[in-house]
């Protein structure tokens, strides 16, 4: 060691360094306090970076959340154009299958009568309420194929043109019809040339109660057909809607005198066909109808016809091929 000391004294980096140790110590610890601050500036940089950073992408996200939100109500409304587009095409496409199929059924029906034996007058008047093609043409085909001998018609009107001319041709048929307009029966009946077989008859309209619902019915049906049995029931009345103050008012069950005749009233074997049956109320009693001919055993077939109005008929097998018409 003293060696060692002897060969640093003899150095004159030793001296040097000894001679300015408390220099390189004060110069030592001021670069220290700088390096220091220098660490804090930074740290402090470091923290305004992080904020200015978290800032923006605060914003931007808000932005990116905006445009986002914006999209999708873009999208949101491109899709309710879409579908309110794709509702109308639907309608469209629905009106124009009903119209084609009238158009379809409006000739198919003046050809099948084009050579009848017992319809004379075709002054059919086939617009707005009245029966359309499809109903004409299934009736048509009913009477013609089917040969009806008593027949009940709920409703006067461009039907009843063809069961009373079925009803003067053939002398052994009887045709009862009910409708609730006086005033209607009285201007109608001056179009049709009526036989002996044939009666119109008045029966009042009511309201009752169906299931919680409003309804409309023939006042004591029950009575005016008495212990009648039909084989062929055409339904067509009374009106299936109610007076609103928006306007009329579909009935959730109409129609439903039919139910009152089932199955005192239905001969062995018979046809009941139901106009409107595109609407709900019709379609609702036509369903019971069904279960109530099946709770007394019956076998039933069915077809329903399309045009710019729906039918829908029920019968026994006897008349089974009433489906192929």
């Amino acid at each position: 060691m003293e060696l060692l000391n002897k060969i640093l004294s003899k150095s004159n980096s030793y001296n040097y360094y000894k001679t300015n140790f408390q220099k390189f110590k004060k110069e030592n610890k001021q670069l220290k306090n700088e390096i220091e601050e220098l660490n804090n500036n930074i740290s402090q940089e470091k923290i305004l970076k992080e904020k200015e950073i978290n800032k923006l992408n605060k914003q931007h996200h808000n932005e990116i959340n905006n445009l986002n939100q914006q999209y999708t109500d873009e999208i949101n409304n491109l899709y309710g154009t879409f579908y309110s587009l794709k509702k109308d095409l639907s309608n469209i496409y629905v009106a124009d299958s009903r119209i084609n199929n009238e158009i379809h059924y409006a000739f198919i029906f003046n050809d099948t009568i084009k050579n009848s034996i017992w319809l004379e007058k075709t002054d059919f008047s086939l617009v707005n309420s009245a029966a359309n093609y499809s109903f004409m043409y299934s009736l048509y085909r009913i009477l013609n194929d089917a040969t009806p001998k008593n027949i009940l018609e709920l409703g006067l009107g461009q039907t009843t043109k063809l069961t009373s001319q079925y009803a003067k041709y053939f002398d052994d048929v009887k045709l009862t019809v009910f409708e609730t307009d006086e005033d209607w029966i009285q201007t109608f009946s001056q179009k049709l040339d009526l036989t002996g077989n044939v009666e119109i008859i008045n029966l009042s309209e009511e309201s009752f109660d169906c299931y919680g619902t409003t309804s409309i019915r023939f006042k004591d049906i029950s009575n005016a057909v008495g212990d009648e049995k039909y084989d062929l029931i055409i339904i067509d009345g009374p009106r299936g809607f109610i007076n609103g103050p928006d306007g009329d008012i579909l009935l959730e069950y109409s129609r439903t005198d039919i139910w009152q005749l089932i199955p005192s009233n239905l001969a062995n074997d018979f046809i009941i066909i139901m106009d409107d049956y595109h609407r709900v109320g019709e379609k609702n009693t036509m369903d019971h109808v069904e279960k109530l001919l099946k709770e007394n055993n019956k076998e039933l077939f069915s077809y329903t016809c399309h045009g710019f109005k729906t039918q829908c008929a029920v019968f026994t097998k006897k008349y089974k091929f009433i489906s192929w018409i």
